[in-house]
């Protein structure tokens, strides 16, 4: 997905990948990326829990503008915590 990154910046559209493999995105950086401590192939939290995926979405989506130095690697401060979340999903 880096790769497919570094494409598209080179049309003038900036990116940021999202992962849950720190040396993953270490060994091939995106232009941007966000490290979340998360399942794999659940990079935006818990099924259902619409909260934590918005807040994960726009955490990742306010790197875009701020991240000045290229494959700049910013860990999010969230940890997987169904407990927290299930009480949002049965609302």
């Amino acid at each position: 997905m880096s790769l497919v990154a570094r494409q598209i910046e080179t049309a003038g559209i900036p990116t940021v990948m999202i992962g849950v493999v720190e040396h993953a995105l270490r060994a091939l950086p995106a232009p941007r990326n966000v490290l979340v401590r998360f399942r794999l192939g659940q990079v935006f939290g818990e099924p259902g829990a619409q909260l934590q995926q918005r807040t994960i979405l726009r955490a990742t989506l306010g790197l875009l503008p701020r991240a000045s130095v290229p494959g700049v690697i910013v860990e999010l401060p969230y940890r997987w915590r169904r407990e927290t979340y299930e009480a949002e999903a049965a609302r």
